[in-house]
């Protein structure tokens, strides 16, 4: 777990210096956990506190033809934490990640 943990911390800090680059303000921040949604949920009070205007952002896996297989493996993970952010007044952005 210690080398997944460093290894999404460093592809997170990529994300954070080409923002950087491009003139914007970045921070990374990553949570480990069994439920995405959950960990979503523990770490989003948090950032708002420190950023109230902060606006999340989600990807939804988008193939041409979506076999049974990849609906079951890609279960909609982000509209679960779609539903819980609006509830909770978080705005959250979904976008669309197309795979050819």
């Amino acid at each position: 777990m210690h080398q997944f943990q460093e290894r999404v911390d460093g592809d997170l800090s990529k994300y954070v210096q080409y923002m950087n680059r491009e003139g914007y303000y970045a921070e990374g921040v990553s949570a480990m956990g069994t439920d995405v949604v959950e960990a979503m949920m523990n770490v989003a009070p948090g950032l708002l506190e420190r950023f109230p205007r902060a606006i999340f952002f989600g990807g939804q896996i988008v193939f041409p033809r979506e076999p049974l297989l990849s609906r079951w493996l890609h279960n909609y993970t982000v509209f679960a934490i779609q539903r819980k952010f609006y509830y909770q007044g978080i705005p959250l952005v979904l976008m669309p990640i197309k795979v050819e």
